[in-house]
Protein backbone atom coordinates (compact mmCIF):
# COMPACT_ATOMS: atom_id res chain seq x y z
CA UNK A 1 0.00 0.00 0.00
CA UNK A 2 2.91 2.53 0.80
CA UNK A 3 5.21 1.06 -2.31
CA UNK A 4 1.45 2.54 -4.31
CA UNK A 5 1.00 5.80 -2.58
CA UNK A 6 4.82 6.64 -3.44
CA UNK A 7 4.30 5.50 -6.82
CA UNK A 8 0.80 8.23 -6.99
CA UNK A 9 2.52 11.05 -5.22
CA UNK A 10 6.36 10.43 -7.76
CA UNK A 11 4.05 10.67 -10.79
CA UNK A 12 2.12 13.50 -9.28
CA UNK A 13 5.05 15.13 -8.73
CA UNK A 14 6.01 14.73 -11.62
CA UNK A 15 2.73 16.35 -13.92
CA UNK A 16 3.10 19.17 -11.72
CA UNK A 17 6.89 20.15 -12.49
CA UNK A 18 6.12 19.49 -16.57
CA UNK A 19 3.11 21.61 -16.39
CA UNK A 20 5.09 24.47 -14.58
CA UNK A 21 8.23 24.11 -16.61
CA UNK A 22 5.68 24.24 -19.72
CA UNK A 23 4.23 27.18 -18.44
CA UNK A 24 7.65 28.88 -17.58
CA UNK A 25 8.75 28.20 -21.01
CA UNK A 26 6.08 29.84 -22.46
CA UNK A 27 6.23 33.06 -20.36
CA UNK A 28 9.77 33.40 -21.06
CA UNK A 29 9.21 33.49 -24.92
CA UNK A 30 7.11 36.16 -24.71
CA UNK A 31 9.24 37.91 -21.69
CA UNK A 32 11.10 39.92 -24.12
CA UNK A 33 7.81 41.50 -25.10
CA UNK A 34 6.70 42.50 -21.34
CA UNK A 35 9.99 43.69 -20.45
CA UNK A 36 10.32 46.12 -22.99
CA UNK A 37 8.83 49.73 -21.33
CA UNK A 38 7.87 52.28 -24.25
CA UNK A 39 7.68 56.08 -23.91
CA UNK A 40 4.30 56.25 -26.31
CA UNK A 41 1.68 53.00 -26.59
CA UNK A 42 0.55 54.01 -30.23
CA UNK A 43 -2.89 52.70 -30.40
CA UNK A 44 -3.56 52.25 -34.14
CA UNK A 45 -6.90 51.34 -35.91
CA UNK A 46 -6.73 51.23 -40.18
CA UNK A 47 -9.81 50.84 -42.37
CA UNK A 48 -9.15 49.79 -46.06
CA UNK A 49 -11.26 52.44 -48.19
CA UNK A 50 -10.21 50.37 -51.05
CA UNK A 51 -8.15 47.64 -52.68
CA UNK A 52 -8.09 47.26 -56.46
CA UNK A 53 -5.35 46.32 -59.25
CA UNK A 54 -4.70 42.96 -57.49
CA UNK A 55 -2.39 41.87 -60.18
CA UNK A 56 -0.80 38.86 -58.70
CA UNK A 57 1.49 38.08 -61.30
CA UNK A 58 3.39 41.00 -61.00
CA UNK A 59 3.04 40.31 -57.53
CA UNK A 60 1.33 44.13 -56.55
CA UNK A 61 -1.72 45.34 -55.19
CA UNK A 62 -2.89 49.63 -54.57
CA UNK A 63 -4.82 50.41 -51.76
CA UNK A 64 -6.63 53.71 -50.43
CA UNK A 65 -6.38 53.31 -46.53
CA UNK A 66 -6.94 55.32 -43.61
CA UNK A 67 -5.08 55.42 -40.39
CA UNK A 68 -6.08 56.55 -36.97
CA UNK A 69 -2.99 56.93 -34.10
CA UNK A 70 -3.56 57.71 -30.56
CA UNK A 71 -1.14 58.38 -27.88
CA UNK A 72 -0.81 59.67 -24.42
CA UNK A 73 0.71 63.36 -24.43
CA UNK A 74 0.92 66.66 -22.68
CA UNK A 75 -2.53 67.55 -24.09
CA UNK A 76 -2.64 71.19 -22.29
CA UNK A 77 -0.98 72.49 -25.09
CA UNK A 78 -3.23 72.01 -27.59
CA UNK A 79 -6.40 72.84 -25.53
CA UNK A 80 -5.31 75.67 -24.77
CA UNK A 81 -4.43 77.22 -28.10
CA UNK A 82 -6.99 74.94 -30.51
CA UNK A 83 -9.57 74.23 -27.94
CA UNK A 84 -12.02 71.52 -29.01
CA UNK A 85 -11.21 71.61 -32.44
CA UNK A 86 -9.70 69.31 -34.95
CA UNK A 87 -6.24 70.89 -36.76
CA UNK A 88 -4.89 70.55 -39.94
CA UNK A 89 -2.29 72.15 -42.71
CA UNK A 90 0.05 74.56 -41.63
CA UNK A 91 -1.37 75.25 -38.30
CA UNK A 92 -0.77 71.31 -37.69
CA UNK A 93 2.69 71.20 -38.73
CA UNK A 94 3.87 74.27 -36.45
CA UNK A 95 2.22 72.63 -33.65
CA UNK A 96 3.65 69.39 -34.21
CA UNK A 97 7.04 70.91 -34.37
CA UNK A 98 6.50 71.20 -30.43
CA UNK A 99 5.29 68.03 -29.40
CA UNK A 100 6.59 64.39 -30.29
CA UNK A 101 4.38 62.59 -32.67
CA UNK A 102 4.59 58.78 -34.47
CA UNK A 103 6.70 59.06 -37.97
CA UNK A 104 5.87 55.73 -40.14
CA UNK A 105 6.67 54.42 -43.53
CA UNK A 106 5.43 51.37 -45.55
CA UNK A 107 8.16 48.94 -45.52
CA UNK A 108 6.73 46.51 -48.75
CA UNK A 109 5.39 50.11 -50.24
CA UNK A 110 7.28 50.07 -53.88
CA UNK A 111 7.04 54.14 -54.15
CA UNK A 112 6.78 56.60 -50.96
CA UNK A 113 2.67 56.86 -49.99
CA UNK A 114 0.63 59.28 -51.52
CA UNK A 115 -0.91 61.00 -48.56
CA UNK A 116 -4.13 63.00 -49.14
CA UNK A 117 -4.62 64.78 -45.76
CA UNK A 118 -3.80 64.80 -42.25
CA UNK A 119 -5.78 65.83 -39.14
CA UNK A 120 -5.18 66.46 -35.61
CA UNK A 121 -7.61 66.30 -32.35
CA UNK A 122 -7.28 65.40 -28.68
CA UNK A 123 -9.84 63.35 -27.00
CA UNK A 124 -9.85 62.90 -23.10
CA UNK A 125 -5.83 62.74 -22.42
CA UNK A 126 -4.84 61.47 -26.09
CA UNK A 127 -3.57 62.59 -29.42
CA UNK A 128 -5.38 61.50 -32.26
CA UNK A 129 -3.51 61.53 -35.51
CA UNK A 130 -5.48 60.75 -38.51
CA UNK A 131 -3.99 60.11 -42.28
CA UNK A 132 -5.74 59.40 -45.32
CA UNK A 133 -2.98 57.93 -47.78
CA UNK A 134 -2.76 55.98 -50.80
CA UNK A 135 0.04 52.91 -51.51
CA UNK A 136 1.22 50.87 -54.29
CA UNK A 137 2.28 48.00 -52.16
CA UNK A 138 4.39 44.85 -53.00
CA UNK A 139 3.13 40.88 -52.10
CA UNK A 140 4.05 37.52 -52.34
CA UNK A 141 1.76 35.65 -54.89
CA UNK A 142 1.84 32.38 -53.17
CA UNK A 143 -1.18 30.30 -54.06
CA UNK A 144 0.00 27.15 -54.38
CA UNK A 145 -3.69 25.77 -54.99
CA UNK A 146 -4.84 28.85 -57.81
CA UNK A 147 -7.41 29.59 -58.39
CA UNK A 148 -8.44 27.59 -54.56
CA UNK A 149 -6.68 28.99 -51.68
CA UNK A 150 -6.07 32.48 -50.21
CA UNK A 151 -3.88 35.13 -51.15
CA UNK A 152 -2.35 37.34 -48.52
CA UNK A 153 -2.59 41.32 -48.76
CA UNK A 154 -0.12 42.65 -46.11
CA UNK A 155 0.42 45.97 -45.39
CA UNK A 156 3.81 46.85 -43.46
CA UNK A 157 3.99 50.20 -41.32
CA UNK A 158 6.93 50.95 -39.38
CA UNK A 159 7.74 53.42 -37.17
CA UNK A 160 10.85 55.27 -37.22
CA UNK A 161 10.07 58.16 -34.92
CA UNK A 162 11.74 55.88 -32.51
CA UNK A 163 12.72 52.37 -31.23
CA UNK A 164 10.59 50.44 -28.96
CA UNK A 165 11.77 51.81 -26.32
CA UNK A 166 10.40 55.00 -27.52
CA UNK A 167 7.00 53.96 -29.16
CA UNK A 168 5.07 50.83 -29.50
CA UNK A 169 1.88 49.86 -32.02
CA UNK A 170 -1.17 48.89 -30.03
CA UNK A 171 -2.78 47.10 -32.94
CA UNK A 172 -6.97 47.75 -32.23
CA UNK A 173 -8.55 47.03 -35.16
CA UNK A 174 -8.77 46.61 -39.76
CA UNK A 175 -11.58 47.71 -41.53
CA UNK A 176 -12.54 47.06 -45.14
CA UNK A 177 -14.73 50.01 -45.92
CA UNK A 178 -17.33 52.29 -43.88
CA UNK A 179 -20.10 50.84 -42.50
CA UNK A 180 -22.32 53.42 -44.59
CA UNK A 181 -20.62 53.20 -47.72
CA UNK A 182 -22.34 51.58 -50.74
CA UNK A 183 -19.20 50.51 -53.37
CA UNK A 184 -17.24 47.84 -53.04
CA UNK A 185 -13.79 47.81 -51.55
CA UNK A 186 -12.38 45.03 -52.84
CA UNK A 187 -12.36 45.52 -56.70
CA UNK A 188 -12.24 42.65 -59.11
CA UNK A 189 -12.98 39.01 -58.83
CA UNK A 190 -12.09 38.58 -55.19
CA UNK A 191 -13.76 38.13 -51.91
CA UNK A 192 -12.55 38.87 -48.36
CA UNK A 193 -11.90 35.68 -46.44
CA UNK A 194 -9.81 36.58 -43.44
CA UNK A 195 -8.16 40.21 -42.00
CA UNK A 196 -6.18 40.84 -38.30
CA UNK A 197 -4.10 43.18 -37.15
CA UNK A 198 -0.45 42.36 -35.24
CA UNK A 199 2.34 44.35 -34.22
CA UNK A 200 6.42 42.72 -34.40
CA UNK A 201 9.60 44.01 -33.21
CA UNK A 202 12.27 44.15 -36.14
CA UNK A 203 15.58 45.35 -36.77
CA UNK A 204 16.59 47.64 -38.78
CA UNK A 205 20.18 49.46 -40.67
CA UNK A 206 18.62 52.26 -38.54
CA UNK A 207 20.62 53.21 -34.97
CA UNK A 208 23.18 51.43 -36.44
CA UNK A 209 21.19 47.58 -36.84
CA UNK A 210 21.06 46.67 -33.06
CA UNK A 211 17.70 48.46 -32.35
CA UNK A 212 13.92 46.62 -32.46
CA UNK A 213 11.64 49.20 -34.05
CA UNK A 214 7.53 48.59 -34.08
CA UNK A 215 5.91 47.35 -36.89
CA UNK A 216 2.58 47.32 -37.42
CA UNK A 217 1.01 44.62 -39.95
CA UNK A 218 -2.38 44.45 -41.63
CA UNK A 219 -3.36 41.26 -43.05
CA UNK A 220 -6.51 40.85 -45.57
CA UNK A 221 -6.95 37.36 -47.35
CA UNK A 222 -8.50 36.93 -50.17
CA UNK A 223 -9.81 33.97 -52.29
CA UNK A 224 -10.57 34.60 -55.92
CA UNK A 225 -15.06 34.49 -56.50
CA UNK A 226 -16.03 30.57 -56.57
CA UNK A 227 -17.68 31.33 -60.07
CA UNK A 228 -14.87 32.96 -61.51
CA UNK A 229 -12.83 30.34 -61.10
CA UNK A 230 -14.66 28.04 -62.53
CA UNK A 231 -16.01 29.76 -65.53
CA UNK A 232 -12.75 31.42 -66.39
CA UNK A 233 -9.85 28.97 -65.29
CA UNK A 234 -11.42 25.51 -64.57
CA UNK A 235 -14.02 25.26 -67.08
CA UNK A 236 -12.01 25.89 -70.21
CA UNK A 237 -9.21 23.50 -69.21
CA UNK A 238 -11.03 20.71 -68.52
CA UNK A 239 -13.12 20.79 -71.62
CA UNK A 240 -9.82 20.94 -73.18
CA UNK A 241 -8.80 17.78 -71.47
CA UNK A 242 -12.25 15.75 -71.75
CA UNK A 243 -12.50 16.62 -75.70
CA UNK A 244 -8.78 15.39 -76.55
CA UNK A 245 -10.11 11.87 -74.43
CA UNK A 246 -13.28 11.48 -75.56
CA UNK A 247 -11.96 12.24 -79.59
CA UNK A 248 -10.51 8.75 -79.15
CA UNK A 249 -13.76 7.58 -78.36
CA UNK A 250 -15.78 8.53 -81.40
CA UNK A 251 -16.50 7.05 -84.45
CA UNK A 252 -14.34 9.16 -86.90
CA UNK A 253 -11.69 9.25 -89.07
CA UNK A 254 -8.61 9.66 -87.69
CA UNK A 255 -7.62 12.70 -89.95
CA UNK A 256 -10.60 13.79 -88.65
CA UNK A 257 -8.66 13.19 -85.15
CA UNK A 258 -5.54 14.71 -85.61
CA UNK A 259 -7.75 17.57 -86.54
CA UNK A 260 -9.57 17.81 -83.12
CA UNK A 261 -6.11 17.58 -81.43
CA UNK A 262 -4.44 20.03 -83.48
CA UNK A 263 -7.00 22.89 -82.89
CA UNK A 264 -6.95 21.90 -79.15
CA UNK A 265 -3.21 21.85 -79.40
CA UNK A 266 -3.56 25.52 -80.77
CA UNK A 267 -6.13 26.89 -78.19
CA UNK A 268 -3.99 26.33 -74.96
CA UNK A 269 -1.36 28.61 -75.79
CA UNK A 270 -4.18 31.13 -76.36
CA UNK A 271 -5.88 30.62 -73.49
CA UNK A 272 -2.47 30.48 -71.39
CA UNK A 273 -1.67 33.82 -72.84
CA UNK A 274 -5.19 35.79 -72.58
CA UNK A 275 -4.82 34.17 -68.05
CA UNK A 276 -1.22 35.54 -68.23
CA UNK A 277 -2.16 38.70 -65.63
CA UNK A 278 -4.66 36.30 -63.62
CA UNK A 279 -2.22 33.62 -62.86
CA UNK A 280 0.41 34.32 -59.96
CA UNK A 281 4.29 34.13 -60.98
CA UNK A 282 5.76 31.65 -58.64
CA UNK A 283 8.87 29.35 -58.18
CA UNK A 284 6.44 26.18 -58.18
CA UNK A 285 4.15 24.39 -59.94
CA UNK A 286 0.50 25.66 -58.79
CA UNK A 287 -2.58 24.01 -59.66
CA UNK A 288 -3.72 25.91 -62.84
CA UNK A 289 0.35 25.12 -64.26
CA UNK A 290 -0.61 21.41 -63.40
CA UNK A 291 -3.66 21.34 -65.65
CA UNK A 292 -2.11 23.61 -68.38
CA UNK A 293 0.73 21.16 -68.04
CA UNK A 294 -1.20 17.90 -68.02
CA UNK A 295 -3.86 19.43 -71.08
CA UNK A 296 -1.01 19.97 -73.10
CA UNK A 297 0.70 16.51 -72.78
CA UNK A 298 -2.16 14.61 -73.25
CA UNK A 299 -3.26 16.99 -76.66
CA UNK A 300 0.21 16.26 -77.80
CA UNK A 301 0.36 12.92 -76.94
CA UNK A 302 -3.07 12.42 -78.85
CA UNK A 303 -1.25 14.01 -81.73
CA UNK A 304 1.42 11.68 -81.74
CA UNK A 305 -0.50 8.91 -81.57
CA UNK A 306 -3.63 9.54 -83.83
CA UNK A 307 -0.49 10.48 -86.41
CA UNK A 308 1.23 7.30 -85.86
CA UNK A 309 -2.19 5.37 -85.85
CA UNK A 310 -3.42 6.61 -89.40
CA UNK A 311 -0.03 5.30 -90.84
CA UNK A 312 -0.31 1.88 -89.29
CA UNK A 313 -3.85 1.97 -90.56
CA UNK A 314 -2.38 1.54 -93.95
CA UNK A 315 -0.39 -1.29 -93.53
CA UNK A 316 -3.52 -3.16 -92.43
CA UNK A 317 -1.69 -4.49 -89.12
CA UNK A 318 -4.38 -5.36 -87.16
CA UNK A 319 -2.14 -6.36 -84.08
CA UNK A 320 -0.62 -2.67 -83.96
CA UNK A 321 -3.77 -1.01 -84.30
CA UNK A 322 -5.03 -2.67 -81.45
CA UNK A 323 -1.93 -1.85 -79.75
CA UNK A 324 -2.30 1.84 -81.04
CA UNK A 325 -6.30 1.99 -79.81
CA UNK A 326 -5.43 0.75 -76.44
CA UNK A 327 -2.66 3.36 -75.94
CA UNK A 328 -5.30 6.19 -76.47
CA UNK A 329 -8.35 4.86 -75.25
CA UNK A 330 -6.87 3.38 -72.11
CA UNK A 331 -3.50 4.14 -70.68
CA UNK A 332 -2.72 7.89 -71.79
CA UNK A 333 -6.18 8.61 -69.95
CA UNK A 334 -4.92 6.20 -66.92
CA UNK A 335 -1.79 8.04 -66.85
CA UNK A 336 -3.87 11.23 -67.20
CA UNK A 337 -6.15 10.24 -64.00
CA UNK A 338 -2.96 9.54 -61.66
CA UNK A 339 -1.60 12.85 -62.71
CA UNK A 340 -4.73 14.87 -61.84
CA UNK A 341 -5.14 12.95 -58.34
CA UNK A 342 -1.59 14.03 -57.54
CA UNK A 343 -1.63 17.83 -58.57
CA UNK A 344 -5.02 18.00 -56.26
CA UNK A 345 -3.29 16.21 -53.42
CA UNK A 346 0.28 17.88 -53.71
CA UNK A 347 -1.44 21.90 -54.26
CA UNK A 348 -5.17 22.01 -52.79
CA UNK A 349 -5.25 18.95 -50.21
CA UNK A 350 -1.59 19.32 -49.16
Amino acid sequence: MKKILLHIVFFSLLAVNSVLAASKSHSDSHSDDKDIKTEHLVEATLLFDEIYDIDISEGHFRVSVEILMAWEGETEKFLNKFGDTIIHGSKMEEFMEEIWYPEFFISNAENPRVTHYKTLDVIGKKYELFERFEADLSIDGDMKGYPFGTLDLFMDVAAYSGNVSKMIFKPVEVSIGHHDAHHRVIKGNWVETKKFLEEEKRTSLNHGGKEKFSYLISHVNVAHNPSTAIGKILFPLFTIIIISLIVNYINITYIERLRSQITLLLIIPALKFALEKDIPTTSYVNFTDGLFILASALVFSGVLITAYANNVRGTNNTVKIKKVERLGKIIVPTLAGIFLIILIFSTIIN
